[in-house]
C-alpha cells in the first residue's frame, strides 16, 4: 500500500508540472505576439502596409493619387490598393462624318421657269417666272450678250431681246446658282443687220446710228434718247434701238443693240454708227471696258473689245467718241 500511494503521488506531481510548463509556454508565446503587433503598429499607425510592386510592373506616381480603403490579407494586416488615374482627351473639332449633314428641303413652287418665242424684227420674247426671287437680280446671257435685270415684286419678268443666232439659246442665272435655259428658232434673222455694244457698270457707253446722212438730233438719228421701236420697220422709217439691263445696279451688265432691216428696206446708202462715252461722276477716272460686235444678214462679221481709261473728274460732262470700235452699215439696193 505504501508503494501504491507513492506511485499516485508521483503521477499527480508529474501532471501538475507538465500543466504548469504548458501554461507558462502559452503565456510567453502570447506575449511575443503582442510585442510583434505593437512593433508593426508603430511602423504604420493606420494599420496599413504597402506591398511594393516589382520594378518591371511599377506604376507611375501621380501627386494626386488617392488610396482606396485597405483590404485585409491572410495575416490580418491591411493591403492598400493604388487607384490609377483615368485620363480623358477631349477634341476641339468634331470629326467629319460623325454628325449627319442636314439637307436643305426644296421649296415647293420655287423652281424658276422661262420661255422664249421668236417675235417680229428677229426679236425674242422671254418670260421668266421665279416666285422665290422677287426683287432679286438675274443675269441674262445670249451668245456674247450679257446683261442684268431686277425681278419684279410679283409676276413674271418679260424681256424682249434681239436674236444673235438663228437657233437662239437664252439663259437666266441667279446669284445662288439657279439657272434656267430656253431656246427658240429665229428664221427671220437673215433679213436684219445689227450692231451690239455691252459693258458693265453705270455711266457707260452710248450707241448712235445716223441713217443716210442724218444729223445729230434729226429724225434719222437713232440712240437711247430717240430709240424708236419695232413698229418703225412696218412704217418704213428705218431701224430701231433696244436697251438691255438695269442702269441703277453698280456692277450690272448693260447693252444696246441697233437693228436695221437691210433685207427689206428700199433705201440705199450708209448708216453711220459710232460709240460715245460721257464722263460722269460715276465713271470719271475709272477704266471702262466695252465690247462690240456686228451681224450682217444674220452672220457675225466683226467683234472688238476696248478698255478705255476715262478722264479725271474735271472733265465731267464731256463726251468721248470711240472710233473704229464699230463699223458703218452699208445698205445696198435689192
Amino acid at each position: 500500500m505504501p508503494n501504491l500511494k507513492n506511485l499516485c503521488r508521483r503521477n499527480v506531481l508529474s501532471f501538475v508540472t507538465v500543466s504548469l510548463a504548458v501554461c507558462i509556454g502559452f503565456a510567453m508565446q502570447s506575449s511575443e505576439a503582442a510585442i510583434l503587433v505593437n512593433e508593426e503598429s508603430a511602423e504604420t499607425p493606420n494599420s496599413t502596409r504597402l506591398i511594393p510592386f516589382p520594378k518591371a510592373f511599377a506604376l507611375p506616381q501621380f501627386s494626386t493619387t488617392e488610396r482606396l480603403p485597405s483590404l485585409p490579407n491572410d495575416h490580418g494586416h491591411g493591403i492598400a490598393l493604388l487607384q490609377e488615374p483615368v485620363l480623358v482627351a477631349v477634341a476641339d473639332d468634331i470629326p467629319v462624318g460623325i454628325l449627319p449633314v442636314e439637307e436643305t428641303a426644296p421649296r415647293l413652287g420655287c423652281v424658276p421657269t422661262m420661255s422664249a418665242e421668236a417675235a417680229a424684227g428677229a426679236l425674242i420674247d422671254v418670260s421668266l417666272t421665279a416666285p422665290c426671287y422677287a426683287n432679286e437680280t438675274v443675269m441674262f446671257t445670249h451668245g456674247d450678250l450679257t446683261f442684268h435685270m431686277r425681278m419684279p415684286a410679283e409676276g413674271p419678268l418679260k424681256v424682249q431681246l434681239p436674236a444673235l443666232s438663228e437657233t437662239a439659246e437664252v439663259s437666266a442665272s441667279f446669284a445662288i446658282g439657279d439657272t434656267v435655259i430656253a431656246t427658240t428658232v429665229v428664221d427671220s434673222l437673215a433679213f436684219y443687220d445689227r450692231v451690239v455694244i455691252s459693258w458693265f457698270g453705270r455711266g457707260g457707253a452710248e450707241l448712235h446710228a445716223r441713217e443716210f446722212g442724218a444729223k445729230y438730233g434729226a429724225s434719222g438719228h437713232v440712240w437711247r434718247g430717240q430709240p424708236r421701236d419695232v413698229g418703225a420697220l412696218s412704217g418704213g422709217e428705218g431701224g430701231f434701238l433696244i436697251q438691255l439691263g438695269t442702269s441703277d445696279l453698280s456692277i450690272a451688265g448693260q447693252a444696246e443693240v441697233y437693228t436695221f432691216p437691210s433685207g427689206i428696206s428700199n433705201q440705199v446708202g450708209d448708216v453711220e454708227v459710232s460709240v460715245e462715252a460721257e464722263v460722269t461722276e460715276v465713271n470719271c477716272g475709272k477704266p471702262l471696258k466695252i465690247k462690240s460686235g456686228a451681224l450682217r444678214q444674220g452672220r457675225v462679221t466683226d467683234q472688238h473689245e476696248l478698255v478705255l481709261q476715262m478722264p479725271d473728274c474735271s472733265a465731267i460732262g464731256e463726251f468721248l467718241v470711240l472710233k473704229n470700235l464699230v463699223e458703218d452699215l452699208t445698205i445696198a439696193r435689192k
